[in-house]
């Protein structure tokens, strides 16, 4: 069970987040401790935030008096309202707001009921309820009910879980709710460093992300939008922006997952080059050969073309190990380039020469096995840029015989060698 725990001063916000869901149908009120009851024995939005607003001494030093947590279940568990009520209670004890005025909405508008939790952070006397370490008690506390109750731990996703994640269905209704479970799951259980590779992973799901650039009074700003898809790639759906799905999927989250990631998946990239060698060393033939052969040693393969059916991208997917990596952050003879020219000629296989690649096992003693062959990804990454921006320019045609990245690498040395005359000079 994982918990989210925020602090606000916005008790109406709070409420009526809620409250707006019970209007629809999408959310149900499960308990209501310390609260009024009116005489039809239900619980309005009014009288709610009434009775919790008069419990807030004017004079109270604490700026943020309202507690808002929400108790998220493992995907596979379905729990009686009993169970949850219980659950909420002990959880409210443990974290010592159990003699707090609370309020507990049960939500079922996404398919992995959960429920959320509506208190104050302070006592009838405006002292501050004990909030030090609170996300650390929150685990722990949490932990112990998993065991207590019999439930699915939910500290991990499992390969499982995503592969049983359904697919972004419009027809269904719903979509912003769909689209940010979907998210919330790939973002925790996936590892990625572009956003070339999260939209190989969303891809699964029917679904893309785009960046957005925008100016407002002089002052840029980037940001995310999520458009749902269909088999094909193609929209199906209006973009939505990533504020308005929530915290943890914007611009700035998503940065700092694939900052992170970059050093999380150093581990894993000779294992997986390991894999993609082995495979090609069997000489495939075939686009859905490779595919087949990829699956077997337990890795799905993202391949994007251009309308002339040139290969322009490539990236490897470990659903079990929840990391993809395009092909040029396995090396540079992992580039797109080099399974557009073996495909294309399925005669000459590059990867069958040992000089340049190495037998498979090598790949699992070093992380790369030359600096030449493998450049640095964060270089690599800057190229494929510095490529798209020429293109976008018109001052780059690529052909079929061209080694793209390495005339993109000469550009940049040029621009380097030019700036260095320049600092000379001064």
């Amino acid at each position: 069970m994982i918990a989210k725990i925020s602090a606000t001063e916005n008790l109406g916000g709070a409420l009526g987040y809620n409250f707006k869901k019970v209007e629809k149908g999408e959310a149900n009120i499960l308990l209501a401790a310390e609260l009024y009851q009116n005489k039809e024995g239900r619980y309005t939005m009014e009288e709610v935030f009434a009775d919790m607003e008069a419990l807030i001494p004017k004079k109270c030093r604490t700026r943020k008096t309202v507690f808002h947590c929400s108790l998220n279940p493992h995907l596979d568990e379905k729990l009686s309202d009993e169970t949850l009520v219980k659950i909420a209670k002990e959880y409210m004890e443990a974290l010592g707001y159990g003699k707090q005025p609370y309020i507990v909405f049960k939500h079922n508008d996404i398919t992995r009921e959960h429920i959320h939790i509506v208190s104050l952070r302070v006592d009838c006397r405006g002292r501050k309820i004990n909030d030090k370490f609170e996300k650390r008690r929150s685990k722990q506390i949490t932990d112990a009910l998993e065991r207590k109750f019999g439930l699915i731990p939910s500290s991990k996703v499992t390969d499982k879980a995503m592969k049983e994640m359904p697919k972004i269905d419009t027809t269904r209704g719903n979509i912003k709710e769909q689209v940010a479970s979907t998210l919330r799951m790939v973002l925790k259980h996936y590892k990625f460093c572009s956003l070339g590779e999260l939209n190989a992973i969303l891809s699964r799901y029917h679904l893309a992300v785009e960046e957005v650039k925008m100016e407002f009074r002089g002052k840029k700003y980037n940001g995310l939008v999520y458009v749902p898809t269909d088999d094909k790639g193609n929209k199906t759906s209006t973009p939505i922006h990533a504020s308005d799905i929530g915290r943890g999927v914007g611009y700035a989250a998503v940065q700092n997952k694939m900052q992170k990631s970059k050093q999380m998946v150093k581990p894993l990239i000779p294992t997986i080059r390991r894999k993609v060698l082995e495979v090609m060393r069997t000489s495939p033939g075939t686009e859905g050969r490779l595919r087949q052969r990829l699956e077997e040693q337990g890795l799905r393969v993202i391949i994007r073309k251009n309308d002339n059916g040139r290969i322009y991208g490539i990236t490897f997917i470990d659903d079990e190990r929840g990391v993809a990596l395009n092909g040029s952050r396995l090396g540079k003879g992992y580039a797109a380039n080099v399974f557009n020219a073996y495909l294309s000629n399925p005669t000459h296989n590059p990867f069958l020469d040992e000089a340049l690649y190495g037998s498979p096992s090598e790949h699992l003693e070093q992380t790369s096995t030359n600096e030449s062959l493998h450049p640095n990804t964060e270089d690599g990454d800057n190229l494929v840029d510095e490529l798209i921006e020429d293109m976008v320019d018109g001052s780059f045609t690529p052909t079929g015989n061209d080694d793209w990245k390495e005339a993109a690498w000469q550009r940049k040395l040029r621009k380097l060698s030019k700036a260095n005359i320049k600092r000379r000079k001064r």
